[in-house]
């Protein structure tokens, strides 16, 4: 089967008939082969497989109805298809246009190359390598595409080229017009002899490289265009034209050419462009140069004068910058000067520079006029000229025109340097030359014969249109000396006509001309005889004064009824005067009628002003018969003057303003420059008192501040709006303090729409100086505030330490007491009777003076805790962090913690709720608990303290609910003095519920307070009376503090006393409704006694929560310990690791620590405690064996060597890094007892805090709450 495909292959080759076969039973409609005719036509071979017209018709499986014809039409070609047999259909052309009659005698013959074959042959096929290339220079191309390296290309080596590449090739060499192969991805060129001919100084550069590289001024152009071409797989933009630059023969040309792009489809594996190039650079060069000539003719064919002409070929021109790089125009004729012979001549005269085209205005060598009688430069070139002929060449190597004119341009055209100008003589009809035109060549365009006759063809249409503008201007002239002829004649015909009229005319017809004139001017013309009697009048004058029109049958002098009464007198005298034939003009008021008064406005509402010239008029005997005037109305002038006189005094007044004005005030032009300033602004600023025009405002300001200023003066026209602004100046301004430094103002800027600027000035040294005394104050009270923390801190940390020791011991003997009253009990120990008594009164001092130290511990603490709460409040730092809880814990907690107090001084302690609670369904709520129980223990404090030594002994603790504040009636609430903000609404809470009141009573039966004691309740550092303080003690804080927390919770605190009866303190706080939490226990219910409630907290936890949540735990009752609290046995026992510096507070707490049963190690500051850590369990590689067990850490915070913090991070991080195995308890015990100080050392790791002092049972208690396992 592949002998036969070949033999097909080669009867069709054979055939000269330009034809390709078809596979019909290919999967999709294949060219099975292009014979070698066909080839022969490239851009025909190339396009069968675009989907055009030709393919829809042979195409088998097309849809169109064309493709039943055996025969089709298409561009120049006619085509005939058969089919041989069902699987090939042959497709030929049956008529081609005719071939070229000639062609360049340097291409081969294409019948010297028709061996080239398919390699089915079986046989090595001809290519354009292979064969004898007659043409020597298409044989040089060809071997210098055969040198080159292809196989740095995606080519390969020209031997490993296949069949359909050589063919292209092949077929490429063989094409006269310039075509180029772009093959492979990156678009490689191949081209032929012609291209290389296009392609001037970049051949044979180019050969070889890719497109965008060798035409790198059309890599966008292109590559559009490929892509586009790609996608379509048609070449969808058959040609476009490009404008570049081509060296040729050592000079770079201006090149037009007109390039294809047809993509290579269907042939075999190649990939790439097929462009064929059309140089058309004489085409467009031709229109180009004529559109410049149809412009100057169109332009210039509009001028009517020289001037025009002139401006008109300049603005013709102007535009074709590439044809016209630098121009110049001179004048060299005017319209007296048509007849002059030296003129015709072009030989003398002066010239007179009209325009420049591509040079600056001010250009040395080219002046504005100059004399042809001087040979140097442009004269002698426009002589030369004038004689040789139309247009003369001048070459920069000449040395005729001046250097400047070659190299001085502006940018314009390619920008290159001018090489050479011509000089165009411009003669009108008659030789007369009118105008030189200086131009310069095209510096990318051969001055040959095409241009040479283009410069001509401009120098004829110039000549052509100064002459029909001179025909104009010479018909202007004609014409202008018609026209005066004319109007002279005229002249002396009216001249004529005029004397007669006015022979003709008699004295009525004059004055009817006069009252014509006087009608259309306004002027109000009278006469009046000597009897008083208005003879005549126009409408003007009867408007003016109002006069009645009928003054024929008015009486004598009826004019004097419409003159204002101020005036009469005068006008009286005035007519005297003109009945002694006198002249006279005056200014006289006529009263306006009530009609005109609803019109303009006068200077007088109720009268108009006008000038009155009278004459008298004498008849033949000399006597004054009449008197005849005018009047001119003067109002607005009158108006005007009035204006002008308010308007001076208004000036006069601004002027005595500014100058009195006690801030400065300034005017500046549109420059910045002064245009006016007041005194107070040369005082303020310490300027020279100089002229406006010698004021400069810059000295005033320091340098670096003149930019600044600058900008602020802008930002006031950008915005157009008054902008303010402050700087100092050079000025010097000594302070009451003595200290000296710059001058501050205060400026105020204005712009208006026509530039200027106005504004104020105001020195604020002063404010400037108060400001930073201020600042000075204030700094110093924060630094004070905070030194005076720093000692309440360091204060209440030194009295603590002691105090944690004083209670422990205290404790510890307490319990020593307690074990030998027990074991006096005990049977087994037999004393005298005696001597029992004097034990048991012995242990039972000893217990009240433990008592007595207890008390006083518990009060000093309290003074701490009082001083910390209202440090805390002074720096407004106190924060309610409310919590969603049951409000009946509070007074279970409350109960709790004062149960056993009252108990020991026989106090009968009773709490419970308000009906009200029940009745409003109180249950969850948001509040701050701990700030409420602070509240509730400084009262019972006081009340417990207070009905100790009364008959009657109770205390009693009340809860109720309001949904709006209820203030008991017998109670006596404190004002609020400030306001505050509403704690329930962080945006962490519920917002949705129902806000209510929760209020507390706390009832007692004690001393109570007379009204003068009362008054001194609530007040910071006061009690009652002095007594108070010798026989109760207390700080005067604590009511004080109460009050402060019930306002920042949105309530307020009051008392209700009498002497010697018992007091009630109340207070309210505000709350809202909310869900219960998750994993909550039920409510308790409300009426189960509050005081037998197993569901209360232990004392412990209650302390634990206050000190956790806030700085101090506030009750004289946590600290009062109990004998079995101290005796109980602990049915855990741990080990336990003291960190103290504090040997005492070691020693005591060690003691109490294992007489509990607790296996005790000290360390004295962090670096022992991790050197003990690493002997214990925990340690991953102990250096003790065996390891010693570790319970618990108690870490002091404030050490020496390593404080506690410190130590603790360590400990955290050896446990992260896996020195330390699991995770070691540490709380920490310090005297620091700011909620902010146990926050930082809860972040440094530790997992609790106890602050001191405290009791052990507290400490046993944390520890066991934490879940750590017993040793």
């Amino acid at each position: 089967m592949g002998d036969v495909n070949v033999h097909i292959r080669q009867l069709y080759d054979s055939d000269p008939r330009p034809t390709f076969i078809v596979d019909c039973e290919a999967p999709s409609t294949t060219i099975y082969h292009v014979n070698t005719a066909l080839l022969a036509i490239p851009h025909i071979a190339l396009s069968l497989d675009s989907h055009n017209a030709l393919r829809d018709w042979w195409d088998p499986a097309s849809r169109v109805e064309s493709r039943f014809q055996t025969e089709f039409r298409h561009g120049r070609y006619r085509w005939a298809k058969f089919a041989p047999c069902s699987r090939f259909l042959v497709v030929t052309i049956l008529q081609q246009p005719p071939a070229p009659l000639q062609q360049p005698n340097h291409l081969p013959e294409p019948a010297k190359l028709s061996r080239i074959a398919s390699p089915l042959y079986g046989t090595q096929p001809d290519t354009i390598f292979t064969v004898r290339i007659q043409s020597p220079e298409l044989r040089q191309h060809i071997e210098h595409i055969r040198k080159f390296d292809w196989s740095k290309t995606s080519l390969g080596p020209i031997s490993n080229w296949g069949y359909e590449l050589n063919v292209l090739v092949t077929t490429l060499m063989l094409e006269t017009r310039p075509t180029a192969l772009f093959l492979g991805p990156e678009r490689t060129i191949l081209y032929n002899l012609a291209y290389g001919a296009v392609s001037g100084s970049r051949h044979p550069a180019i050969l070889g490289q890719s497109i965008f590289d060798a035409w790198p001024e059309l890599a966008d152009p292109v590559s559009a265009t490929v892509a586009r071409s790609e996608q379509t797989r048609f070449a969808d933009v058959p040609e476009e034209e490009y404008h570049f630059m081509v060296e040729r023969y050592g000079f770079v040309e201006e090149s037009f050419f007109m390039w294809s792009l047809v993509p290579l489809v269907g042939v075999g594996s190649i990939t790439g462009m097929y462009s064929i190039v059309t140089e058309v650079t004489k085409q467009r060069l031709l229109e180009r140069r004529v559109n410049a000539l149809l412009r100057v003719g169109q332009l210039a064919s509009k001028a009517r004068t020289s001037k025009q002409f002139w401006a008109q070929v300049g603005q013709a021109i102007r535009l074709y910058e590439y044809d016209f790089p630098a121009a110049i125009l001179y004048s060299h004729w005017e319209p007296e000067s048509w007849d002059n012979q030296d003129v015709r001549r072009g030989l003398q005269g002066r010239c007179t520079l009209e325009w420049t085209i591509g040079y600056r205005s001010d250009h040395p060598d080219i002046p504005q006029n100059l004399r042809l009688d001087e040979d140097i430069g442009l004269s002698r070139a426009f002589t030369d000229s004038a004689k040789d002929g139309p247009a003369v060449l001048y070459k920069q190597q000449d040395g005729i025109l001046p250097m400047s004119l070659y190299t001085d341009l502006e940018t314009r055209g390619f920008g290159d340097p001018l090489k050479a100008f011509l000089v165009l003589p411009i003669r009108t009809y008659d030789e007369n030359v009118v105008g030189f035109f200086l131009v310069g060549l095209n510096t990318r365009r051969p001055y040959d014969d095409e241009y040479k006759d283009w410069i001509n063809v401009l120098s004829n249409l110039l000549g052509a249109s100064a002459a029909l503008v001179a025909l104009h201007e010479e018909e202007a002239k004609n014409r202008k000396r018609q026209e005066e002829q004319a109007a002279r004649d005229r002249e002396a015909l009216n001249a004529e006509v005029a004397t007669l009229t006015q022979e003709a005319s008699n004295a009525v017809e004059k004055l009817r001309n006069f009252h014509e004139i006087a009608d259309q001017v306004g002027l109000g013309y009278f006469e009046i005889d000597v009897h008083g009697m208005l003879l005549h009048a126009n409408e003007t004058y009867l408007t003016q004064t109002g006069h009645r029109r009928d003054f024929v049958h008015g009486p004598p002098f009826a004019f004097k009824e419409y003159i204002h009464e101020d005036d009469l007198g005068m006008v009286e005298e005035q007519w005297k005067t003109l009945v002694a034939g006198e002249p006279v003009t005056f200014e006289v008021r006529w009263k306006k009628q009530p009609s005109e008064q609803q019109g303009e406005k006068h200077v007088d509402d109720d009268c108009l002003w006008t000038l009155s010239a009278c004459v008298p008029i004498k008849g033949a005997d000399g006597l004054v018969t009449s008197i005849f005037g005018c009047n001119t109305d003067i109002s607005a002038q009158k108006e005007a003057t009035k204006a002008a006189v308010m308007r001076s005094e208004a000036e006069r007044r601004l002027a005595s303003f500014t100058e009195l004005a006690p801030v400065g005030l300034y005017h500046l032009n549109e420059d910045l420059s002064m245009r006016y300033c007041n005194d107070q602004w040369f005082h303020i600023t310490g300027h020279p008192k100089v002229t406006m025009d010698q004021v400069d405002w810059r000295n005033i300001v320091d340098e670096d501040l003149i930019e600044a200023c600058y900008r602020d003066v802008n930002m006031t026209r950008h915005k157009q709006e008054s902008h303010t602004f402050s700087t100092h100046l050079k000025k010097k301004w000594k302070g009451p303090d003595g200290v000296i430094t710059s001058t501050w103002i205060l400026v105020t800027a204005t712009a208006y729409t026509d530039g200027t600027i106005m504004g104020t000035m105001t020195d604020i040294s002063q404010l400037k100086w108060a400001e930073a005394v201020q600042k000075t104050r204030v700094e110093e009270a924060l630094e004070s505030k905070r030194q005076q923390e720093n000692f309440i801190d360091m204060t209440s940390h030194e009295m603590r330490n002691p105090l944690s020791a004083m209670v422990q011991c205290a404790d510890s003997i307490t319990g020593s007491l307690s074990e030998m009253k027990a074991i006096l009990r005990d049977e087994a120990v037999t004393l005298q009777p005696t001597q029992e008594a004097q034990l048991d009164d012995l242990i039972d001092n000893s217990l009240d003076a433990i008592d007595t130290i207890q008390a006083c511990a518990t009060h000093q603490k309290r003074i701490v805790d009082d001083i910390l709460t209202l440090s805390k409040l002074d720096s407004k730092l106190l924060v309610i962090s409310p919590i969603v809880l049951r409000p009946l814990t509070i007074l279970q907690d409350a109960y709790k913690m004062f149960k056993d107090e009252a108990n020991k001084v026989g106090v009968d302690l009773e709490v419970r709720c308000d009906p009200s609670i029940e009745e409003m369904e109180i249950d969850w709520a948001i509040l701050d608990p701990s700030r409420v129980l602070q509240i509730l223990i400084n009262l019972l404090t006081n009340a417990i303290k207070f009905t100790q030594d009364q008959e009657v002994r109770k205390v009693e603790v009340i809860m109720g609910a309001s949904r709006e504040v209820e203030k008991v009636p017998s109670i006596e609430y404190v004002p609020q003095e400030t306001s505050r903000r509403d704690f329930l609404i962080e945006p962490e809470h519920d917002h949705t519920g129902e806000v209510f009141y929760l209020n507390f009573t706390v009832k007692d039966t004690g001393c109570g307070l007379s009204p003068e004691h009362k008054a001194k309740l609530f007040l910071r550092f006061s009690q009652a009376t002095p007594k108070t303080h010798v026989q109760y003690g207390g700080s005067g804080l604590g009511l004080f503090i109460s009050r402060e927390l019930s306002e920042l919770q949105g309530g307020s605190i009051g008392v209700y006393s009498d002497q010697n009866v018992g007091s009630t303190f109340c207070f309210y706080i505000k709350s809202r409704r909310a869900l219960p939490p998750l994993n909550t226990c039920p409510a308790t219910d409300i009426g189960t006694n509050l005081e037998n409630d197993a569901t209360t907290r232990s004392k412990a936890d209650i302390i634990r929560d206050m000190n956790t949540n806030h700085e101090v735990a506030v009750s004289d009752a946590l600290f009062l310990p109990k004998a079995e609290q101290m005796t109980e046995s602990h049915s855990q026992h741990y080990d336990i690791l003291i960190v103290e510096d504090n040997l005492i507070n070691q020693r005591v707490l060690s003691a109490q620590l294992k007489k509990l049963g607790h296996n005790v190690y000290v360390a004295n500051h962090g670096a022992e405690a991790l050197s003990h850590l690493s002997q214990t369990m925990f340690s991953t590689a102990p250096t003790a064996s065996p390891p010693i067990p570790l319970s618990v850490v108690l870490m002091d915070i404030e050490m020496p060597v390593m404080d506690g913090l410190t130590c603790t991070q360590r400990i955290r991080e050896m446990e992260a890094a896996g020195e330390l195995n699991g995770h070691v308890p540490i709380v920490a015990v310090s005297a620091n007892a700011r909620r902010e100080q146990v926050e930082r050392a809860k972040t440094a790791g530790v997992d609790d805090a106890i602050c001191k002092p405290f009791h052990v049972s507290e400490l046993t208690a944390l520890i066991e709450r934490l879940g750590i396992q017993a040793g």
